[in-house]
């Protein structure tokens, strides 16, 4: 409740300790009339215009940080509040006359006045966080001051600030017919800037997490087609969208692993080598969850993922796309594009400072435990953990997409055999395992027949240890229009007499039966 009682006031910087006189009886002397002048100090180097408008500008933001916590607990009629409006408005004012408009601006985690950025001091950090914060959350980028305000003026700018409705993009323009119905003309406020960061971290609270999911799965495939293709122009425009794209994927494998890995349903066969990268990198990202790797290092993780394969954009399309099995000339030249990926990755300053697990990532990713794979070479070293994670993540989703040479590829749960046949020569059995607990024995997209004879898709592994054979299922089936419906249903349910409501009795060929997998994750309810 907002009570009449006077509100604090902003507390004055501590006197700096070289300022303070010294205690003369402690030296042995008095203090007397009589002391000898002190020698005069040099005069000091007068502030720049820019250091003195920093110094105004902190001013100004630690008495509107003042002015809106007050407006929080006391009421506008407060007796005190009007005299701290009006010691406050003298040093505004003078400012608004001398540089004739004020203009105070958000950039990222900045704040700007009149283009020039305000270093914050120590004493200044809360007021100076509190209107950024309160600011973002009404998104509120810009306040500007065209003229000398008056009490009431500031102050109703400053209630009808903090009484908007936080999380509205529409709120600059909400504010600013208020001042117009107001007949405040003096004050003009502008929307928030959100930077790509910011839009999608907006976007994930905002939006369905199913949606936000094929919105950025589809445009990490276009985004990795236009930077492999722009490579071959040696231009390398895509990479920071492409980072940015990873890092909305971190967000979203762990918020929730079973949304993205829906995706990996969807196999592209024309647009095979982009697709592939982008499920690469899904199912990377997966397995790096589990491992606990920092946010960070899944970035880097999913980044090496999605340019796994970048080598082979030097490879002739002719070779890439040869619908029979390549001859020794064009397998060996294959077989290089491990090493053509590193030199490429070495050559991106786009990248930043370049992670050495990045390069050791798409260099080892056809190595095999064994070293029987390529690059062949001359001593032996260990695999890279990106690399034996991107090994397992690529065998695979290249066992389980068609591809020009191979029309019918093997199910879920037959890829998974064999890989568990050969993880002692190709894999890294415990990373193998991991990967397992993440899909499932069922993995996700796997279509079964359930004991009550129906059909379903895996659409989310179960997690409890154990329970592997009951994940969670879309039922397909047809209403009596003979339109699609789809039920979600969890196979560990009961019913009333203590039984298992329905279970697996084994998983069928969706090319077999002309069934699309992909259709159902992409129009999940």
């Amino acid at each position: 409740m907002k009570t009449s009682e006077s509100p604090p006031k902003p507390s004055k910087p501590s006197r700096k300790s070289g300022s303070a006189e010294p205690d003369l009886e402690k030296l042995g002397t008095s203090k007397t009339s009589e002391s000898p002048p002190k020698p005069s100090r040099p005069s000091r180097k007068p502030e720049s215009p820019e250091s003195d408008l920093s110094k105004l500008g902190n001013s100004l933001i630690t008495k509107f940080h003042v002015l809106m916590r007050i407006s929080q607990i006391y009421d506008s009629k407060n007796v005190a509040l009007h005299q701290f409006i009006e010691e406050s408005l003298q040093g505004i004012n003078a400012l608004i006359d001398r540089e004739k408009t004020l203009t105070l601006r958000i950039v990222k985690d900045d704040l700007f006045l009149n283009d020039q950025r305000l270093r914050y001091s120590v004493e200044g950090f809360t007021s100076f966080k509190y209107l950024l914060i309160q600011c973002k959350k009404r998104f509120i980028g810009e306040i500007i001051f065209k003229d000398p305000l008056e009490e009431k003026t500031l102050k109703e700018f400053v209630y009808a600030f903090m009484g908007l409705e936080e999380g509205k993009q529409e709120n600059a323009s909400l504010l600013n017919q208020q001042l117009m119905d107001k007949a405040i003309p003096s004050i003009e406020v502008g929307p928030l800037e959100i930077s790509d960061e910011d839009e999608e971290a907006f976007t994930f609270r905002k939006e369905d997490q199913h949606e936000v999911a094929k919105r950025v799965f589809f445009e990490t495939i276009g985004t990795i087609k236009d930077f492999m293709s722009n490579i071959k122009g040696k231009q390398y425009a895509e990479v920071r969208k492409l980072k940015r794209l990873a890092q909305n994927a971190v967000h979203l494998v762990m918020e929730d692993e079973s949304i993205l890995l829906g995706m990996t349903t969807i196999k592209n066969y024309d647009e095979y080598t982009f697709n592939h990268s982008v499920n690469v990198a899904i199912y990377s990202l997966a397995i790096g969850k589990r491992l606990e790797i920092s946010r960070k290092n899944l970035t880097d993780l999913a980044v090496t993922a999605l340019m796994h394969d970048i080598g082979k954009s030097k490879i002739p399309r002719e070779v890439l796309n040869k619908p029979a099995p390549f001859d020794e000339g064009e397998w060996g030249l294959m077989k290089k594009h491990p090493v053509m990926g590193v030199e490429i990755v070495l050559n991106l300053k786009q990248l930043g400072e370049i992670n050495p697990r990045m390069v050791m990532g798409i260099f080892d990713h056809h190595l095999k435990s064994d070293f029987s794979g390529y690059p062949k070479l001359f001593k032996k070293k260990e695999v890279s953990l990106f690399g034996k994670i991107i090994q397992i993540a690529d065998s695979y989703d290249a066992m389980t997409t068609p591809t020009m040479y191979r029309k019918n590829p093997f199910t879920p749960e037959q890829a998974l055999g064999i890989m568990l046949k050969e993880r002692a020569i190709h894999f890294d059995p415990l990373l193998l395992k991991v990967f397992i607990g993440i899909v499932g024995i069922y993995p996700v997209g796997s279509l079964v027949l359930l004991n009550p004879r129906e059909l379903g898709i895996v659409y989310k592994a179960n997690p409890t240890p154990g329970w592997m054979d009951r994940p969670r299922v879309i039922l397909i089936s047809r209403d009596e229009k003979g339109d699609a419906r789809k039920e979600m249903v969890d196979l560990a349910e009961w019913d009333d007499k203590g039984q298992f409501k329905r279970s697996i009795l084994k998983t069928l060929d969706p090319y077999k039966y002309h069934i699309d997998i992909s259709k159902y994750f992409l129009n999940r309810a």
